[in-house]
């Protein structure tokens, strides 16, 4: 096993690829009672089209990352969630643009539930009449997202930005797409994804980690895989963008957000993600004079925020909140991002002071087992951790935030999307 040792936390992180390709990340945490392991998958809704395992291009319906998803749970003849229980462990899953993950937190019995994780994940079973069955529960799934305001804002907001790709379709898919979801097609997009060297593991806890190692190894060699194999995915990158959207719904005051859309030739650029993160806490968080003179003007209100989401395939940021004034709000957002760079030398106090907070909240994250679990890093970004984070934060200038802003704010890839009540016209 790799250790890698971070004193000044009292933290070690331990790192082993076993030999069918199954990367397992490891951090005991001695004086904590719960444990905590999720498995991920490098597989999620924009990987629709691809090779399969079989040398197939394929072309799957939109949702079926998130609906195998589901169904991995549905074992012959029992639930692997009653399995977990018997073992006293709360289990879950979740499915992202690119990422489907599985996990389970416990007090006990770390190791029979470790197997169960890794016994469920790996070995499918799949039938004609439990996958008729699930589309009925997805639909309904897919309907309440549908007549929700905020997911449709959020969701909308996506789909403006890149109307030419697989992002441009809720994670959980249509009615109608889920409809043509069979068996087979499970077995296929498992398969081609679900491999140990597509698989990530990551472990917190009170655990000792040549013993979590032993148990791995021997689930693994208890198995036997096909031959690992490149996953060629079909992605064309997005060209197109739709500026605006408007749409009716039941809200009591509009609701609006304002889309930057990356260059998704950037990748998971560790640096460049972070950069934009301070960048967007200096122009917006509660502290900024941004935020004073729009809440002082009635533009937001508390609802307000924004989010950075950056991706091996795409990256963007979403600004929303509710407003009365969602023209004001518009141009007022639109506004400050394409004057930001113009303005940061204003701003070099401000950064540190960010900074410090950005650092605080990663140190409040290590008495979190579930959000250390989260941090860990992968390959897309060289496992760079939370760890690793703090120092580079630490080293990010207002040169930096000049240089990955540019990239970013450009106006031609900032789009609006409104959500206004049925009163209004």
């Amino acid at each position: 096993m790799i250790e890698l040792k971070y004193p000044q936390y009292n933290e070690t992180v331990y790192k082993e690829q076993l030999e069918n390709g199954l990367t397992v990340v490891i951090e005991p945490k001695k004086g904590f009672q719960k444990t905590y392991a999720s498995l991920t998958i490098k597989y999620g809704s924009i990987d629709n089209t691809f090779i399969s395992y079989d040398n197939e291009k394929k072309e799957m319906p939109a949702g079926i990352a998130h609906f195998l998803e589901h169904k991995m749970f549905d074992k012959d003849g029992y639930d692997a969630m009653d399995v977990f229980s018997k073992y006293g462990a709360s289990s879950n899953a979740f499915t992202s643009f690119n990422r489907t993950s599985y996990l389970f937190s416990c007090t006990n019995y770390v190791n029979e539930n470790l197997n169960t994780l890794l016994d469920f994940v790996q070995i499918p079973y799949f039938n004609e009449k439990k996958v008729n069955k699930e589309k009925g529960i997805i639909a309904q799934e897919i309907k309440m997202y549908n007549n929700d305001p905020n997911a449709a804002l959020y969701f909308n907001t996506i789909q403006n930005m890149y109307p030419d790709s697989h992002l441009n379709v809720d994670i959980a898919g249509t009615v109608e797409s889920i409809n043509k979801i069979t068996a087979d097609d499970l077995y296929t997009a498992h398969k081609t994804f679900y491999q140990p060297a597509n698989m990530q593991l990551n472990i917190v806890g009170n655990v000792d980690p040549d013993e979590v190692i032993k148990i791995i190894k021997e689930n693994q060699d208890n198995k036997t895989f096909l031959p690992a194999k490149d996953i060629e995915r079909i992605q064309v990158p997005s060209k197109k963008i739709n500026n605006s959207n408007r749409r009716q719904m039941d809200v009591f005051n509009p609701k609006v957000a304002v889309g930057i859309k990356g260059d998704s030739a950037l990748g998971k650029n560790i640096k460049y993600e972070l950069s934009i993160s301070l960048l967007l806490e200096i122009l917006f968080s509660e502290d900024s004079d941004n935020y004073a003179y729009l809440y002082n003007h009635g533009i937001i209100d508390d609802s307000f925020g924004f989010d950075f989401d950056c991706n091996r395939n795409f990256n963007f940021s979403i600004i929303a909140g509710d407003t009365e004034y969602p023209k004001e709000f518009i141009n007022n957002i639109k506004d400050i991002l394409m004057n930001a760079i113009n303005n940061l030398d204003n701003y070099t106090d401000d950064l540190e002071l960010i900074k410090r907070e950005e650092i605080g909240q990663h140190i409040l994250i290590m008495n979190s087992i579930e959000a250390t679990a989260n941090n860990l890093g992968d390959s897309d970004n060289n496992f760079i951790n939370l760890y690793d984070e703090i120092r580079l934060i630490n080293d990010i200038t207002i040169n930096d935030l000049k240089e990955y802003g540019a990239k970013l704010l450009l106006g031609d890839n900032i789009i609006s999307n409104i959500i206004i009540p049925y009163s209004n016209k």
